[in-house]
């Protein structure tokens, strides 16, 4: 103790609290043992009686894990220790110094006795100058492993309950998605917010109205749209983002991407998209996509799924912008070869001072030995592609009258039980062929295929799983149109009303209904329209009702449809 006396220790006291290492109660109120103003009041109290440490300064880390060193304050106060401006650090314990028993012990008993620093930790009655307590050469590693080894059991506890939460459709994301707040009745509950909802649906309008992401940026920074990181700010957020490089960042193509691909506004809640190794590593790694936990009709849509699912389409098509025009062209992404199955070029010509629009083959055009030019009309298109949708709407609204007769709903159950079983089917076909490649990549770890027919096999099993995932997506997609109708939307046959007068086409009105056109040798125009599926199950339903209808002998009840 004398040798203490003849000293005078300048001291840094250290605080730390976190959430993460179980500092807080179940109700997430922080333990009062384990507060800010405890640790402080307690350090105080034990230096009232230690005369020979002087007070310097204080560092404090609130909300930041033990787990491992990567803490501002307390580098701050290393640095200071490194520049001899501090020899004692004091703190509460051993766990709020730290969790990881390595690195905490790296500290305790290499780099603070090179340099010459006095480290005291109150409850633990652990002090580095104290010569007479020497078996704290022993308990020390253990009660650092202990802290170790709790910091490693709240992890897991936490992990735990956060994947349960995801599974339940709770949010427990750190940041809400633009669009959407934390109920004021449950944080773990999403709503609306009204206030920029119907700049989402401006972007997605904007896209099936032909414009690309820059394009859709560029307005909304001319009109003076607040971009999401500048809204956040205007509404007192402290989020952070890695793209932000002046004072005011502006809408880019990037967030318009974003938002354009994000499912959340479809009223799913996808989460778990990312993990961390474990409790001390905190990179991120992107998780495989069947490990996601995805929840529908989670909170309320701001966009329709088939509206999500048009433009989900559009964006895997070509849709560049003609050159000198603000938006592409009515068919672009739609027209293709009948023959070669490629695209189809729009071509303009003048002659005699009138212009025409035409389309051509994109393979004839690269190489005229391939394939034949299939030039036809814009004109010819349109007129084709305005009478298929016309009859298409028609026969809509006249199934949608003849289903109400017979309780339509009856068929929307029907048909969602049968997408589902194709999504079944088309789930097992991929975990066949996960198997398949486990099972022939230990063939050839066991050289009992060769690595030329391993890479063959797997290459089909990949092509496998390819397909089977694009007919769920597919499915998917189908499977929203016709939930619509029993989740309390308006029905899919009853959104075909609004176009009952249609007498021209838009691009809005292309995308709502064209799958693809194709144009065979003979400019023959074949239009695919979306949805062909369900307006077939809707046919073969109302047969199967007039059929029973016939058996019971009772007067049919259903007109003919075309």
């Amino acid at each position: 103790m004398q040798k203490i006396m003849d000293n005078t220790y300048y001291a840094a006291i250290y605080l730390r609290l976190s959430k993460e290492d179980g500092d807080f109660s179940s109700s997430g109120e922080k333990k009062e043992s384990n507060s800010i103003a405890n640790q402080r009041k307690l350090i105080e109290d034990f230096l009232k009686q230690h005369p020979e440490v002087v007070l310097t300064q204080e560092f404090c880390d609130d909300g930041f894990t033990g787990a491992n060193f990567d803490r501002p304050d307390f580098q701050r106060m290393i640095e200071l220790v490194k520049q001899r401006k501090i020899n004692c650090i004091v703190v509460k314990d051993l766990s709020r110094f730290g969790r990881d028993y390595i690195e905490s012990g790296k500290y305790i008993e290499k780099i603070f006795p090179a340099l010459g620093v006095r480290f005291i930790a109150i409850n633990d009655n652990y002090d580095s100058a104290m010569s007479h307590q020497a078996g704290n050469e022993i308990i020390l590693p253990f009660k650092n492993l202990i802290n170790d080894s709790y910091s490693r059991d709240i992890s897991i506890k936490v992990r735990s309950n956060l994947d349960i939460k995801r599974r339940n459709g709770e949010f427990v994301g750190t940041h809400v998605v633009y669009g959407y707040q934390r109920s004021e009745e449950n944080k773990n509950q999403l709503v609306i917010d009204k206030t920029v909802a119907p700049i989402i649906e401006s972007i997605f309008r904007m896209k099936i109205d032909g414009f690309s992401p820059a394009q859709i940026a560029d307005k909304l920074n001319k009109d003076g749209v607040p971009s999401p990181y500048e809204y956040k700010r205007l509404c007192g957020s402290k989020f952070q983002s890695g793209f932000k490089k002046q004072i005011q960042t502006d809408w880019s193509p990037v967030a318009i991407y974003r938002i354009l691909k994000n499912e959340m506004y479809t009223g799913t809640l996808v989460q778990g998209k990312t993990m961390t190794p474990n409790h001390k590593v905190k990179v991120r790694s992107k998780k495989d996509e069947s490990e996601w936990a995805r929840t529908e009709n989670a909170h309320e849509a701001i966009i329709p799924p088939a509206t999500f699912d048009a433009v989900q389409k559009l964006m895997l098509e070509d849709s560049r912008s003609p050159s000198g025009e603000d938006a592409v062209h009515l068919f672009s992404g739609k027209i293709f070869c009948a023959d070669c199955q490629g695209s189809m070029t729009r071509k303009k010509t003048k002659s005699n001072g009138k212009e025409y629009v035409y389309f051509i083959c994109t393979t004839n055009k690269q190489n005229k030995h391939e394939c034949n030019p299939h030039r036809i009309k814009e004109q010819d298109v349109y007129d084709a592609a305005l009478a298929v949708i016309q009859a298409q709407v028609s026969l809509a609204l006249d199934l949608e009258r003849a289903l109400h007769e017979v309780n339509g709903i009856s068929w929307e159950r029907r048909e969602l039980e049968r997408i589902q079983n194709r999504i079944a089917r088309q789930e097992d076909v991929i975990e066949y062929n996960k198997k398949m490649k486990a099972g022939i990549y230990e063939d050839f770890k066991t050289e009992m295929i060769t690595l030329e027919e391993y890479k063959i096999f797997k290459a089909d099993c990949d092509q496998k799983i390819k397909e089977a995932q694009d007919a769920i997506a597919r499915l998917t997609g189908d499977r929203n149109t016709v939930n619509a109708g029993l989740t309390g939307q308006q029905s899919w046959l009853a959104q075909f009303q609004e176009y009952e007068n249609i007498h021209e086409l838009n691009r809005r009105v292309v995308v709502h209904f064209i799958e693809r056109i194709e144009i065979d040798h003979d400019k023959q125009v074949n239009v695919v329209l979306n949805n062909a599926n369900q307006f077939q199950a809707i046919l073969d339903f109302l047969a199967e009702c007039q059929a029973e209808a016939d058996r019971k002998k009772v007067i049919p009840f259903i007109r003919e449809v075309s």
